[in-house]
């Protein structure tokens, strides 16, 4: 499917979302559903605006999953500004560490890349952060899009991308559209670079999770449930080192539903008797 999700990004607010937007060249994807979505020409890059807070970071992430039919090897990507006591205005950092406040959860993202760029461990909290008590990096949305994120995709292509926006030296009641704008400009190529780094551990997962042959094919014609897909994908992988130059398909005509398709085929590859040669 060419529209078929790879990078999938996720952001809280509107100006977060135009430089990306601008970047890739996204255009509305056309869905009337609760968060705006767009995608690129390609359909290889889409993106959500999420609002503010886990609960909308978890929903969009979840809404645009459903929307773009991302693959199971997609990069997830969150971008977004966040507060540090340090006042390293402008600064950006992969976050490491994510500890969810209202929760006690922590979860370590692990994104498989080397990179120079700065790490930081961020706290997810459900009001502003004013007070900025420690060294980390606060937002209101990471820990519930890295929970969601890390379901639908391998936990080593989610990564965190946080800009700091505020702090002790710049208020957070400063913060306009304009700023923040400027502040995701500034960092949209280092963010984008990384993307591409990432290419080859997305290509390596997609080989891990590729679908046997005939698997689409049979998948368009029945309806499957996910335990049944889970049986089809075993048993045309045994299919396939069985019988490598047979054409599952053609042994299936006639069957009314996805059941019969599971029962013929394991008729079938049960009364196959492997040759073993002579001792």
């Amino acid at each position: 499917m060419n529209d078929r999700a790879t990078s999938c990004w996720v952001v809280a607010l509107k100006t977060e979302a135009a430089v990306i937007r601008e970047k890739y060249k996204m255009a509305s994807a056309g869905q009337a559903g609760p968060y705006p979505v767009f995608k690129d020409a390609t359909g290889r890059n889409w993106l959500t605006i999420s609002g503010i807070g886990r609960v909308h970071a978890a929903a969009a992430t979840t809404y645009l999953h459903q929307v773009s039919q991302a693959a199971p090897w997609a990069l997830w990507i969150n971008v977004g500004i966040a507060g540090n006591k340090r006042g390293d205005y402008g600064s950006l950092y992969l976050v490491d560490k994510i500890t969810e406040r209202s929760t006690g959860h922590v979860f370590y993202p692990r994104p498989m890349i080397l990179s120079a760029m700065g790490r930081s461990s961020l706290v997810t909290v459900d009001t502003p952060e004013v007070n900025y008590r420690s060294n980390d990096l606060f937002d209101m949305e990471g820990s519930a899009f890295f929970n969601i994120a890390c379901r639908l995709s391998c936990q080593e292509l989610v990564m965190l991308f946080k800009i700091v926006s505020d702090g002790p030296n710049f208020d957070i009641g400063d913060l306009t559209p304009e700023k923040i704008f400027n502040l995701v400009s500034s960092a949209i190529d280092d963010i984008s670079d990384m993307v591409v780094e990432m290419t080859p551990f997305k290509e390596k997962e997609r080989g891990r999770l590729a679908l046997p042959i005939g698997y689409d094919s049979i998948t368009e014609k029945w309806n499957f449930s996910q335990s049944r897909q889970h049986q089809l994908k075993h048993l045309l992988e045994r299919w396939h080192a069985f019988f490598p130059k047979e054409i599952p398909l053609s042994y299936l005509e006639g069957c009314p539903d996805a059941k019969a398709v599971i029962h013929n085929l394991t008729v079938k590859l049960d009364a196959h008797k492997i040759e073993w040669g002579e001792p």
